[in-house]
């Protein structure tokens, strides 16, 4: 194995795992951002009024988009396995 497919290996890694956690992410900053607003105009300091909507619309977002995630998942795990076994002959 060498250095080139080390590196192919590791950014379709790091690609995999962004496009799975990019939905989340963009949720949280999103909600985030909205709350940050919120709390301004009003001047409401809660903690929870940051953390609980986030959460929530987080955890939706992940089961919503769990079908594709897992797909991606599932999908890179198999061409990693054909490619070690392209090594491996």
């Amino acid at each position: 194995m060498t250095a080139e497919h080390v590196i192919r290996m590791t950014q379709e890694l790091f690609l995999v795992a962004l496009v799975v956690a990019l939905p989340a992410l963009v949720i949280s900053l999103a909600v985030g951002l909205l709350v940050s607003i919120f709390q301004t105009v009003t001047s409401i300091q809660d903690q929870t009024l940051s953390y609980v909507p986030r959460i929530i619309l987080v955890g939706l977002a992940l089961v919503v988009t769990l079908g594709f995630s897992f797909q991606q998942a599932v999908a890179f795990t198999h061409r990693m396995f054909a490619y070690a076994a392209g090594i491996g002959t």
